[in-house]
């Protein structure tokens, strides 16, 4: 009789973290299509308007480092060209620009970077980017890079704003999610 009511007792427990996992999988699922709704909507996500306070500063005529490489990761991406194979040198070359972006103490190793730029170009070469989303894209990486002032839950929200853009430009779920853990990668080096 203990076995049984052992045995009843573990199933039900079972099926209470099975139902327990899928509930988060639902969950996050329900934050992946609201965060993609947003970016077809135009909605920034709630972590973007504390990012303009840096450019905001600069307002002399020379623009700041972060915005001279940020124009420069901007090019890199324009080149792209859609449904074409992308070269060492330009992978290498928005690498470069992407590291030449982190201005903080904690800058990010050059192998995270480089990741990044391959996930990057791989999936601006199957699905480019308009420029409203490359320009959204360009601000959720300088971000990422420059974490200064940012609280970790601004931070998994630029990080599922890069995911959402992608999503909603077309490209599959899991290259999306590619990028996305290249992204988290280079944001967990910066915060450190």
């Amino acid at each position: 009789m203990k076995t049984t009511s052992a045995l009843t007792t573990a199933v039900a427990l079972l099926a209470a973290s099975a139902f327990a996992q899928s509930d988060v999988i639902i969950k996050q699922h329900a934050k992946e299509i609201r965060d993609q709704n947003n970016v077809r909507q135009g909605v920034t996500p709630p972590a973007a308007p504390a990012q303009p306070a840096r450019p905001a500063a600069a307002t002399s005529s020379s623009p700041t480092p972060v915005q001279q490489s940020l124009a420069k990761v901007r090019a890199d991406l324009t080149a792209i060209k859609p449904n074409s194979t992308v070269t060492p040198e330009q992978k290498q070359q928005l690498a470069k620009d992407l590291l030449a972006t982190a201005q903080g103490a904690n800058k990010p190793s050059s192998a995270k970077v480089a990741t990044l730029a391959d996930e990057l170009s791989a999936a601006v070469a199957q699905k480019p980017l308009s420029d409203t989303d490359r320009n959204r894209l360009l601000t959720d990486l300088a971000a990422v890079l420059n974490p200064a002032n940012i609280q970790p839950t601004q931070m998994q929200t630029i990080i599922a704003d890069v995911q959402a853009i992608f999503q909603v430009n077309g490209l599959a779920r899991k290259d999306a999610v590619r990028v996305t853990d290249a992204v988290k990668a280079v944001a967990a080096e910066t915060r450190h």
